[in-house]
């Protein structure tokens, strides 16, 4: 059976944070050349003062300037009694020509207190890894 580890490229890209305005919050870039598939999960603490959170998928040339124009983007309610989150997915031919890095972006969209976090998954790999089988 496979490792989760070698199937699965696990970053963190927000790390837990405490916001107190509705402030956009970007993610670390991933490097998409080796890998299909691209996971953003974002999720928060429960709070009556966190609102919903929106997620989105941005992509980029060079890995420092990232596109307005979003690949994917999910939105999940607040709860008051249990952690909040949701994903997005993306699959590579979904990015446009030329593009090869991809991060997560978080926005709360209400609230006056959030404690947020993201993280990104890259999965299923182009090419064979040394430690799988051909």
């Amino acid at each position: 059976m496979h490792r989760f580890i070698e199937n699965v490229k696990y970053d963190v890209a927000v790390y837990p944070r405490a916001l107190t305005t509705a402030t956009l919050v970007s993610g670390s870039g991933v490097d998409m050349a080796k890998y299909n598939n691209f996971c953003a999960l974002a999720g928060a603490a429960p709070s009556s003062q966190c609102g919903a959170l929106n997620i989105f998928i941005a992509q980029s040339t060079d890995n420092s300037t990232f596109s307005a124009t979003y690949l994917a983007t999910a939105s999940v309610a607040s709860s008051t009694t249990v952690g909040f989150g949701t994903s997005v997915e993306i699959r590579a031919e979904q990015m446009s020509d030329g593009y090869r890095y991809l991060r997560v972006e978080v926005l709360p969209i209400a609230g006056t207190q959030h404690v947020i976090g993201a993280a990104s998954l890259r999965f299923n790999s182009r090419y064979p890894q040394a430690s799988l089988p051909a």
